[in-house]
């Protein structure tokens, strides 16, 4: 028992590493060959895992091949174009300038009621409102709606905005982020004296505007707001 519960932890980490080692993707964005990966990765370990009688090299040496050639196929997609249209496809345009594309329909084997569900689920409640809608090679249906139906933008009002860069996180879960604190130049202390918090800050970041958010862990703490000042991003 010991000796499964061992292989198991080893498999387990293993398939850990070579799904990172494939690259960072969403379960709904897979291409079709790195799914394909993803379930021999899951039908090769399990016999391993479970059966001490099968040699743990049995699921270790698929699942490297399965990774080397994961590795290869997405080298030569981005080296040949044509090979990348081979391995994925390419996106279909189901509905263009408002009208139905029922060819495209059909060849992606779609319905039509299945596409008003997926037009739904982008927040477009009636179909007659889409402009266009493309289903791209990994799945997802990309919709846009018509230029009457779109939100309205601060460019479409003529308002300027400032651009926004990517917060920094000075503290993730209690801890402090030393790279972060250096790059916009605080000291720890500094920023326990601004926050002069009585319990441990769970989260503090620090936007593009000056304008530092934090929040106490525990439960009923509410969420602080405030410019730090001095500080340019």
């Amino acid at each position: 028992m010991l000796t499964i519960f061992i292989r198991a932890i080893l498999l387990y980490s293993f398939s850990i590493f070579a799904v990172r080692v494939m690259g960072k993707r969403q379960i709904g964005q897979l291409q079709p060959y790195e799914l394909v990966a993803a379930i021999l990765i899951a039908d090769l370990v399990a016999e391993p895992m479970s059966g001490a009688e099968t040699p743990l090299l049995y699921g270790l040496v698929p699942v490297s091949a399965l990774v080397l050639m994961h590795s290869l196929f997405g080298l030569l997609g981005m080296k040949s174009p044509a090979f990348r249209r081979l391995l994925n496809g390419s996106a279909r345009v189901l509905i263009r300038e408002g009208n139905i594309q029922y060819e495209e329909l059909r060849q992606v084997c779609m319905p039509v009621s299945d596409l008003m569900e997926v037009v739904r689920a982008a927040g477009i409640l009636n179909i007659a409102d889409v402009e266009t809608a493309v289903l791209e090679t990994n799945g997802v249906l990309s919709v846009f709606p018509r230029g009457g139906e779109r939100p309205v933008t601060l460019k479409a009002m003529q308002i300027n905005a400032p651009e926004e860069d990517l917060p920094h996180v000075l503290i993730s879960d209690g801890e402090y982020r030393a790279k972060e604190l250096k790059q916009v130049g605080i000291t720890r202390q500094q920023l326990d004296d601004f926050m002069k918090a009585k319990k441990p800050v769970l989260l503090c970041v620090l936007d593009s505007a000056g304008m530092l958010f934090w929040q106490c862990a525990g439960e009923g703490e509410t969420a602080h707001r405030a410019a730090y000042p001095g500080v340019k991003p």
